[in-house]
């Protein structure tokens, strides 16, 4: 053609295969292991892009140096471009993989994949009676079982051995002339196939990791939530039964000191009741995040509330709060674990006490029993106090929620935890008469 038409073509196809790495290497998040259909379009638009013109100044140049026949333009630049780009998708990518191959153990599956491929060339070549390529489709079968098992990596090294089978078959098949262009146009469709569907699977499989990754997260933060929660419910109880030691410890003192032995003996009686209450609120506890596990026994209700009334007498006077009980005649007793129940009690009514005495005034607390159906008893806890606070969720009590300076916002969720595991439930319900909160249990008798 002569020196100058062979610099200018020499240049322009060097570009075309010199212009589609320049630009992909300014697109910042293109990976050229294509392991997104992002990346894959990416890919196949702007090589595509760069193909068809670098065909047409091919062309164009050659039309210049008057190598070209009347007609010629149009099927030169197709041709040109369609074997520019079928070279570039199939070739490029195995490049890219080889510069840092996968570390992937050997599957015995590639090598049947192989022989599948193997085994559709020789029917597409082998197969007398079709026309030529009419039996293409059969690629489709082994190139998507490799993209949809391997990923992007195997669909690429596949579309490399179907490149070069079909070259060779085509060859040995039609001889001088298979009508390559052809051959290409269909590889062309092959190629882009597998190309997506590979990166389909590769970005699949990478979602699933990254969900995995953040599911091991999410499970670790959970359970250190789950220990903040434990520490935070177990120094909750505890610090009552020990707050009222501390008090009948310093009153036994003082009595003693004025030399009232019996009302001394009479403090220190119940200093050794709060005591005992400490150890069985701990081992309640323990007993409770142990597989969930609670020791339920019948209960009557009305004596349970009379202990639990003389408990916590002393901490509601100095709240300046007055407790009332009624308890509704003919009730059932109730199949419960007894320290949890009544500490879940002491919650609801501590936090009630609470809440007035932060109003600076006295006021009421009630505990109402009540049959709610003929298979559950309901235990009321209200009071007259200013109710719970704006943006609190009835719904979905949010743990550590509290409005209280010194206070852990635990109290009632141990409670509505203490009532699902004794198979009931917890409602709470706030207005302008106070806050209220409702413990649903089952009967013993169903």
């Amino acid at each position: 053609m002569g020196l100058p038409l062979e610099i200018s073509t020499s240049a322009v196809t060097g570009a075309s295969m010199i212009l589609p790495a320049v630009i992909l290497r300014r697109i910042e998040d293109f990976n050229r292991r294509l392991p997104s259909v992002s990346d894959v379009v990416a890919f196949v638009l702007i090589v595509g892009s760069v193909t068809a013109l670098a065909a047409v100044g091919y062309t164009l140049a050659l039309s210049a140096a008057g190598a070209l026949g009347r007609g010629e333009f149009g099927p030169v630049s197709w041709r040109l471009f369609v074997g520019n780009f079928i070279g570039i998708i199939v070739i490029a990518p195995a490049v890219f993989i080889l510069q840092s191959p996968p570390n992937r153990p050997f599957r015995w599956r590639w090598v049947v994949q192989l022989l599948a491929i193997s085994a559709a060339l020789m029917i597409i070549f082998g197969y007398r009676e079709a026309t030529a390529f009419q039996l293409f489709y059969l690629l489709f079968l082994p190139l998507l079982w490799v993209a949809l098992t391997s990923g992007s990596s195997g669909a690429i090294f596949a579309l490399v051995v179907i490149q070069c089978g079909l070259v060779i078959g085509a060859e040995f098949r039609f001889g001088a002339d298979p009508g390559l262009t052809a051959l290409q146009v269909l590889m062309i469709a092959l190629t882009i196939t597998g190309l997506l569907v590979g990166a389909a699977f590769t970005e699949r499989e990478t979602t699933a990791a990254r969900m995995r990754d953040q599911q091991i997260s999410l499970s670790r933060a959970l359970r250190l939530r789950a220990a903040g929660e434990i520490a935070a419910g177990i120094a909750h109880e505890v610090n009552q039964p020990l707050a009222a030691i501390r008090a009948y410890a310093s009153v036994a003192e003082g009595q003693l000191q004025m030399g009232d032995t019996e009302a001394a003996l009479g403090i220190l009686r119940k200093l050794s009741l709060q005591s005992a209450r400490a150890a069985e609120v701990i081992k309640s506890i323990r007993e409770l995040l142990h597989q969930g596990a609670i020791n339920p026994h019948p209960a009557d209700l009305t004596v349970m509330l009379q202990e639990f009334a003389e408990l916590v007498a002393p901490e509601l006077a100095s709240n300046g709060a007055q407790l009332t009980i009624e308890v509704s005649p003919g009730l059932p007793p109730i199949s419960v674990d007894r320290v949890q129940i009544i500490q879940a009690l002491h919650n609801l009514v501590n936090n009630s006490a609470e809440a007035i005495a932060s109003t600076g005034r006295r006021g009421a607390v009630q505990i109402r029993t009540a049959m709610r159906d003929n298979k559950t008893v309901s235990i009321l806890v209200a009071d007259n106090g200013p109710g719970f606070p704006v943006g609190f969720s009835h719904k979905h009590p949010t743990p550590f929620f509290t409005t209280k300076d010194e206070g852990t916002g635990i109290g009632l969720s141990i409670a509505r935890t203490v009532a699902e595991m004794h198979g009931g439930r917890l409602l709470t319900k706030s207005d302008l008469s106070g806050a209220s909160v409702e413990i649903i249990l089952p009967a013993a008798e169903s």
